[in-house]
């Protein structure tokens, strides 16, 4: 399912042996319709990063917009509008997700460091100094060493629904990633179909339905650059970082979310600058569940003074 978080999605994958060829990988769905006034693609080193806009710029900074594990920047389509009322908004997808595409075959791990730094180059390209930054289970994950490592670029940084953990090693991430989750994917790494009860019983989902079909299709899209992204996650010390940044932060989770609400403790004790929002009737893919709720309190977070 689109957006599984790092400690749920992941399967071995053995590479190809040298002068082997992969099958042709499935044909990428086309994602639903959006309010974006308008796309684009930035050009990066091995690839390129696709993007949407909405609203106007003003002299606030533009809000950024990431969104989870497997998704695309669609998930954001039912909140972005509201968010977009007085301010320009740009969702981006990441690496290999959506319409981000990259040469060649994906890496063994992709770390939220390069992430970062690939948007922060996409951001240098398009003028953009300053951010608010919101992002959700993968965008939110690599939000926190973006936050870190740039700080005078965030002004305010939105976690929602984020598996804010510590490091584990190579072995671990084999051992606890690779080997758990290995019916998520078939035996040449792409996603295969989730049953919707799997919303509910790991995330907490109320509007499974839906969610589990648009999942499908942004998993399929994303292909096999959600498990380099995963391992990503689990490799990174994400919750040591956290006393590092600097920007007014909002964490936020679902009234009924089962995967991520373990992390809240911790995060908010090591946090400098922090304040919790609860989305009520939802489950972990908050902007997706219950956007309306959401958007009012991410709306309010990024134009509080």
């Amino acid at each position: 399912m689109a957006g599984l978080s790092a400690a749920l999605i992941g399967a071995s994958f053995i590479p190809a042996r040298a002068g082997a060829k992969m099958p042709p990988a499935p044909a990428v769905p086309v994602p639903p319709a959006g309010p974006w006034a308008r796309t684009g693609d930035i050009q990066r080193a091995g690839g390129v990063l696709h993007y949407a806009t909405l609203g106007s710029a003003t002299d606030k900074p533009p809000v950024i917009l990431l969104h989870k594990l497997g998704g695309w920047l669609s998930d954001w389509r039912f909140v972005a509008p509201a968010l977009a009322e007085g301010r320009q908004i740009i969702a981006f997808d990441l690496p290999g997700h959506g319409g981000s595409r990259w040469s060649g075959e994906p890496p063994y791990l992709q770390t939220l460091e390069e992430t970062a730094a690939t948007l922060v180059g996409a951001l240098d390209e398009m003028g953009i100094d300053q951010i608010d930054l919101i992002g959700t289970s993968l965008g939110g994950c690599l939000s926190v060493p973006l936050a870190v490592r740039w700080p005078e670029r965030v002004r305010k940084l939105a976690l929602v629904s984020c598996a804010l953990g510590g490091h584990r090693t190579l072995a671990e991430i084999r051992e606890d990633v690779d080997a758990k989750q290995a019916n998520l994917y078939d035996r040449n790494g792409y996603p295969v179909p989730t049953k919707p009860e799997l919303l509910t019983q790991i995330f907490g989902i109320v509007n499974t339905g839906p969610i589990n079909a648009d999942g499908i299709d942004s998993r399929k899209a994303a292909g096999r650059w959600i498990q380099p992204s995963e391992r990503g996650v689990a490799f990174a010390d994400i919750m040591g970082a956290l006393p590092r940044i600097q920007a007014p932060t909002l964490l936020v989770y679902g009234e009924f979310d089962k995967a991520y609400v373990k992390f809240r403790s911790d995060a908010e004790k090591a946090l400098k600058n922090s304040r919790t929002e609860v989305v009520p009737n939802s489950g972990a893919f908050v902007m997706q569940d219950n956007p309306a709720a959401t958007a009012e309190i991410l709306k309010r977070f990024v134009n509080e003074a």
